[in-house]
Order: C-alpha cells, then structure tokens, then sequence
C-alpha cells in the first residue's frame, strides 16, 4: 500500500487495493447464503470465520477511507493496470476459475477443483509435473475430504464423488 504513483503530488492510489477484499465480501455473503443445510456447529463455525473476514475487510476499508479523506491518498487503480504483461495472468485466472464453475455441474466439485488448480497454476507458470499435479491433487483430495466425505456439503457429485461414495459411506 505504499505505492507512489505517478499521480498528482505523488500520492498513492489506492482503489486497486480494494478489489481482492470487494472479493471477499461477495465469497462470504454466498458462504452464508449456502451454509443453511450444515449441521449447526459448521454452520456456527462459518459464521464465526465470515464475520471475521468481514470485520478485517472493513477495517481496512476505513483504513483506506481516513487516507483518502486527509488527502495522502487518492481510490485511483492505477496499480491495477500497472504491469502489463500481468494482464494476462489476471485474465487467465479470472477464466480458470470461470471455467471451474462452469464445469462444476458436469464433473462434479473434486474434478472441477483439480482441473482450476491445475489450470490457474499452469496460468501462474507452473510448469514441472510433480508441483503442478501434486498441488492440484493434493488441494482437491483435502477438500473432498472435507466438504464431501466429512461434512457432506451439497457441492455438485461428479465421477470421482460416485467413484469414492463407497468408501466413506455416502
């Protein structure tokens, strides 16, 4: 956040800095919105770590707000466009996970997980086999392990959820 931009007096600009947390406020408005059928110690849990999230995201908005409002600041994105070459790695991501939710009602959560990791991390430039499909594996087999097997979530079942429903007992 101490970014001098080539902005009027030097001052930094700020609006950039928000967008990641703009994020985090939608992702735990929809974590409220679909945590209903949990049982009541997950669903207690998830408002505990959202309201958390929330708290830290307004506190740093009003960070952000008291420079703005005294002037060493400025809500410009100017670091949002800053390196260009970064552009199409945000984009690459922005449709790695467009791509993970798209095939999420097809292949099911653990599949569509694996695939957007993969991707994404491919999208970063990850390139050597053993990090890119141990990370991309690892990340869904830790993730089917809990929303599926341990709190058994209502993400969409795919082949490797019918694969693995006998082994758990789904």
């Amino acid at each position: 956040m101490s970014d001098s931009s080539s902005r009027p007096g030097g001052k930094p600009s700020l609006g950039a800095d928000l967008v990641i947390p703009g994020l985090a406020v939608a992702l735990a408005i929809y974590f409220f919105a679909t945590i209903q059928d949990l049982p009541w110690e997950a669903t207690a849990n998830a408002f505990a770590i959202g309201a958390i999230l929330l708290l830290l995201v307004a506190l740093f908005v009003v960070r952000i707000a008291l420079k703005v409002l005294r002037g060493e600041a400025t809500l410009g994105f100017d670091k949002l466009m800053d390196r260009p070459s970064a552009q199409w790695k945000r984009v690459g991501i922005v449709a790695a996970i467009g791509g993970f939710v798209a095939l999420l009602p097809w292949l099911g959560f653990t599949l569509s997980l694996f695939l957007g990791m993969m991707a994404s991390m491919l999208v970063m430039g990850v390139r050597e086999p053993k990090p890119l499909l141990g990370t991309a594996l690892g990340v869904a087999a830790c993730c089917y392990l809990m929303f599926i097997a341990l709190l058994d979530s209502n993400f969409p079942h795919g082949p490797v959820e019918s694969l693995l429903a006998p082994l758990f007992g789904s």
